[in-house]
Parts: structure tokens; C-alpha cells; sequence
């Protein structure tokens, strides 16, 4: 057997090679060191390993904390198995519901349309409207979702304008060589008189029809980046955006305790986090221009036909979806009761009802769990008008049809919601939750904040963009959940060691999982626009790796200018003096009782 065939079995079998000799080679790690820390350290960098390789799926990976955990002795598996299930569990959960919902009764699509035919038909309009409307729907959708669905209509639209580009020059051709044409003749007697004359027409008309086709494959790549990009964008708008948001208050409170994560709610995390997200995808969509279609068509005057063309069959979209039914119109109404519950709760600046009501105790996953129960009962039609069919009928003495009259089904059944509903991100959180209790149990996040407390010496801001860009870097080669996981209960400790605020390092860290541009890999939505052929690896490169930077400067511009005022990170951290007061109790507590360690 060649050196090569050794290769292509190797590359064939890695994710079982990897399964079975990662764990193997890092035996070590606990073996040499009876600590709780290598014990930690062992799992995470199996975990980490198995996350980033992908050997199996990542939900499968997420279900290693409950083994590895008790049999290393770090936690029992009850402390373990209640890790994966807490309140933001169910905050996430609600968001899905709702999300569902939507997609079922094909709410987002018509929200899509509507709004793609109030932009316009123009290729930077264009542009700036599949760009809004995916960063939208990604606020509370899922991103992959979003993007398999604005993607192929991105096509269509693109089809449209080209089948029209490709006409309009195939006119221009015969009237430019029609008989009628009064430079017609003159046209014709240089082509026969001289051949130079033939040769260097020609010659014009191929570079024409060639910067033509460019143009047209750039802008088919610049409609597909856009869509995936402004998914990336939205998800970290909103808390259930994307579920490494929620990593970061289910870190906060297994780092420093219940009620650490009241500071990063729906309402703190949407005032910081949307203007950024705005300012990301303005700033996109310029660099998308500039990257593939010009800053000439920022101004250019559109094609009329071309707009015609898009106009018609955006409408010709919409209309096949039918008049609005009263099932949408319920969704819609769920949906924005529950955005006004998550609004008003605790608004910061004034109380909330939260307050008002004295219920004191409410979390947004409450609001969320509501909402998604009043799905399952809502009825989907209009019952004002079964009860005036029942009563019509009984006026005219007749006698009433029982299947005719049945209640309607709820806006959203259950098996449908257990069909579509994304189980293995309940476990990716709940993975998440449990790696950052277990280090924090075995003060494996304080010994690495002491190894790496040369980084704390420099600036809070220096220190906040270094570790930006180190997050947004790592996110592209792993998941943006996994990242997060890893990283935020190191950060957290990293910015205790250093006095700093724990929200200002942990939240610039949280946003940048989602800068995954650069790589078909990085997220889910780039994979489904690499997959429609027309991108290169060399494209999402060049392209994505300039918007990673700038994305990052924009994020770290925002937080000390208004990261600083919504998360109060000048003010003392309470967080802070509870770390450095229950540690102080802790090595008192060791001292006391050293005899039984």
C-alpha cells in the first residue's frame, strides 16, 4: 500500500481516528496531575477537539459532560444534568416556537416580499433590501433558516435582471445593424472597405459583452454574500438572535452566582447591540458594493425594463401566496405582544410591569413560555365566525352539520413543532452552561487567568479588541456556540483578574462569535451560499476577512461610547466584589480545613 493510499484511507476514516486517538493522547493530562484542574482541562480540550474537528455531530459532542464529569470526579452527574437545563434554556426554546410558527404560516416570506417591492428595483437597492429584510428575520429567526429561504429568492431576482441585460443588448445589436438604421450603410461600407476598421469593431463589441458577463457574475456574488452576511449580522441583534448570546448570561451566572446575569436582559442587550448591528450592515453593503459591482451603480440611473422585469415578478410572488389569512394575522400579533412584553418588563429608565405588578420573579423566559403556550390554544380561525355560523344556523331552524362547524386547529400543533424544532442547540446551550459551572468548580478558569495575567497589564479597550479579534478568528474554523463556550468563562476570569468589568470584555467577546465571514465553513449560512456554486473560497477571503476587522472596530467604537452607559462598566463591578469576597472565604475555608484536602 503507497503513501497515498495511506492518505485517502486516513482522510477517509479521520473523524474515527480522531474519535479514538484523541482521547488516548490526552490521557496524560489527568494522569499526571491528580488535580480538579487537569481533570477540567482534559474534558474541555476533548470537547474542544471533537467541536472543532466535527468527528461527530455537535449535539452528540454536547451529551460528553454528563460521562466525563462525574467519572473524573469533577461533578456529580445530578450538579451536571442540571446545568443543561435553565431559564435561558427556555428563553431560546420560546424564540424557536415563535419562530416556527412564522415559518409555517409563511409569515416571513410574505414580510420579505413586501418589502423587496418597496425598495425598488436597483442593483444597489437590490442589494440593501435582501440585506435588510434577512437581518430582520435573523433577529428572531434562525439564520440558517433565513438564509435558505432569502437565497433562492436572491436568485430569482438576479435571473430576472440578467434574462433583461442579455435582451436589451441582443436589441441594440439588430437595431445597430438594421436597414432602418441611417448609419447603417456607412456602417457597412467602412466594415467592406477596411478590414482594420471590422477587426477593431469587433474587438469592442466581445469586451463589451464580456464586462457585461463580469458584471453579472459579480453582482450574483455579491447578492449571495449579502444575504449570508446580513444573517451573521442580525443574529446578534437580539438575545435569541443566535445562541451564543445566551452562552453569555448562563457564564455570568455559573461564574459568579444567581442573579449575575440581570444585567444582560433583552432590553440592555438590544439597546447596545442593535445600533451596532445597523452600523455592521450599512458599512456592508458599502464594502459589498465597492467588492464587486462599483461605486458608479450607487448613482448610476437603473435600467426601466430591468425594473419592470424585477417589479413584475416580485408581485407575481407575492400574489401567489394569497390574500393575508387570520392565522397570519394571530402570529403577527403573538409575535409583536411578546416583543412588547420582553420591551416593557424592565426598561431600565422607567420600572416596568415587572414592577408595577410586583411580580418580581418574572424572567423573559416567562414572557417567552407564555407566549409559545397561547400557539398551541390560539385557534387558527376566526371563531366569531363559527359561533355566527352556529347561531345563523339555528335561527333558520336548521339543522346544523357538525363536521361542517368543527373548531378550528391551534396556530401551531405540536407534532410540527417536535418535527421542526432545533433540539441538538437546546444541548449546544446547555453543553455550554455546564463546561463554564465545571471550571469554574474546578478553578480551572483561575489558574488560566493567572498564566495569562501579562494580558492584563495593558489598556481595558486594547485588551477588548485583542480579544475580538482573537474570538472572531477562532469562530471561523469552529462553531460560533462551541467559541463561546470555551472562551467566555476564560474571559470572564481574565477580566476579574484584571479589575476590569466582566461585560466589557465578555460582550465584545459574545458579538464577535458571529463575525464568521471569511470561511465557507465558519457558520451555516456562508455554507449555503458557497454551495450555489458561483463563490471561491479566494472570494469569502479577500472579502470577508476585510469585513471581520471592520466589524470589529465598529463593535469595540460602540462599546465605549454606549456599552459603556447601558452596562454601567465604569461604575465599581458588584460582580467583581462578590468574586473577590467568595474567594476570600474559600481560602480561609482551605485553611481551616486543609486537613481534608
Amino acid at each position: 500500500m503507497g503513501f497515498r493510499n495511506v492518505l485517502r484511507l486516513t482522510w477517509k476514516f479521520r473523524n474515527s481516528l480522531v474519535i479514538i486517538f484523541t482521547p488516548i493522547l490526552l490521557l496524560p493530562l489527568p494522569l499526571v496531575a491528580q488535580t480538579s484542574v487537569a481533570k477540567c482541562a482534559y474534558a474541555l480540550c476533548l470537547m474542544a477537539i471533537y467541536w472543532t474537528t466535527e468527528a461527530c455531530p455537535l449535539a452528540v459532542t454536547s451529551l460528553l459532560p454528563v460521562v466525563l464529569f462525574p467519572i473524573l470526579g469533577i461533578q456529580t452527574a445530578d450538579k451536571v444534568s442540571m446545568s443543561y437545563m435553565r431559564q435561558l434554556n427556555f428563553l431560546f426554546m420560546g424564540g424557536l416556537i415563535i419562530a416556527v410558527a412564522i415559518e409555517e404560516w409563511n409569515l416571513h416570506r410574505r414580510i420579505a416580499l413586501k418589502v423587496l417591492l418597496l425598495i425598488g428595483a436597483k442593483p444597489c437597492w437590490v442589494l440593501l433590501g435582501f440585506m435588510s429584510v434577512t437581518a430582520l428575520l435573523s433577529m428572531w429567526i434562525s439564520n440558517t433558516a433565513t438564509t435558505a429561504m432569502m437565497i433562492p429568492i436572491a436568485m430569482a431576482v438576479h435571473k430576472q435582471m440578467t434574462k433583461i441585460q442579455v435582451n436589451n443588448s441582443r436589441e441594440d445589436e439588430l437595431q445597430e445593424n438594421s436597414p432602418l438604421n441611417p448609419e447603417y450603410e456607412e456602417n457597412e461600407a467602412m466594415e467592406t472597405s477596411d478590414d482594420k476598421v471590422t477587426a477593431v469593431k469587433v474587438v469592442i463589441q466581445n469586451d463589451s459583452s464580456k464586462n457585461t458577463n463580469n458584471l453579472d457574475v459579480n453582482l450574483r456574488k455579491a447578492m449571495l454574500l449579502c444575504v449570508a452576511y446580513a444573517a451573521n449580522i442580525g443574529g446578534f441583534a437580539t438575545l435569541i438572535g443566535t445562541p451564543a448570546n445566551l452562552i453569555l448570561p448562563g457564564v455570568m451566572e455559573s461564574v459568579y452566582g444567581e442573579g449575575a446575569s440581570d444585567s444582560v436582559d433583552f432590553v440592555s442587550w438590544l439597546g447596545f447591540s442593535f445600533p451596532v448591528s445597523i452600523t455592521c450592515l450599512v458599512v456592508t453593503w458599502f464594502w459589498l458594493q465597492i467588492r464587486f459591482t462599483g461605486l458608479r451603480n450607487l448613482w448610476a440611473k437603473g435600467d426601466v425594463a430591468t425594473n419592470k422585469r424585477v417589479s413584475d415578478y416580485l408581485k407575481k410572488s407575492y400574489e401567489e401566496l394569497g390574500p393575508i389569512k387570520f392565522g397570519e394575522f394571530a402570529v403577527l400579533g403573538h409575535f409583536l405582544f411578546l416583543a412588547i412584553l420582553w420591551l416593557t418588563r424592565d426598561p431600565k429608565v422607567v420600572d416596568g410591569w415587572m414592577d408595577a405588578l410586583g411580580l418580581s420573579l418574572v424572567k423573559d423566559s416567562t414572557c417567552a413560555m407564555l407566549v409559545s403556550f397561547s400557539l398551541f390554544v390560539f385557534p387558527s380561525k376566526n371563531p366569531l365566525q363559527y359561533w355566527r355560523k352556529i347561531c345563523c344556523t339555528k335561527c333558520v331552524n336548521q339543522e346544523a352539520d357538525v363536521d361542517d362547524h368543527k373548531p378550528s386547529s391551534p396556530l401551531l400543533k405540536w407534532k410540527t413543532a417536535q418535527a421542526r424544532l432545533a433540539w441538538d442547540v437546546v444541548l449546544l446551550l446547555g453543553a455550554g452552561f455546564a463546561l463554564a459551572r465545571a471550571c469554574e468548580d474546578s478553578k480551572l478558569t483561575d489558574w488560566v487567568g493567572d498564566k495569562m495575567s501579562g494580558l492584563t497589564e495593558i489598556s481595558p479597550a486594547a485588551f477588548a479588541v485583542i480579544v475580538s479579534i482573537t474570538v472572531s478568528l477562532l469562530t471561523e474554523f469552529t462553531s460560533n456556540v462551541s467559541t463561546a463556550s470555551i472562551f467566555l468563562p476564560v474571559a470572564c476570569k481574565l477580566a476579574s483578574h484584571a479589575g476590569i468589568h466582566p461585560l466589557y470584555i465578555a460582550v465584545p467577546a459574545t458579538i464577535s462569535c458571529s463575525f464568521a465571514f471569511s470561511l465557507p465553513v465558519a457558520t451555516p449560512p456562508n455554507a449555503i451560499a458557497f454551495s450555489y456554486g458561483s463563490l471561491r473560497v479566494r472570494d469569502l477571503v479577500t472579502t470577508g476577512l476585510v469585513l471581520n476587522f471592520i466589524c470589529i472596530g465598529i463593535l469595540n467604537m460602540f462599546l465605549n461610547i454606549t456599552g459603556i452607559p447601558i452596562f454601567q462598566l465604569n461604575a465599581p463591578s458588584s460582580l467583581l466584589l462578590k468574586s473577590t469576597v467568595e474567594s476570600t472565604v474559600q481560602d480561609n475555608h482551605t485553611m481551616i480545613t486543609g486537613r481534608n484536602i
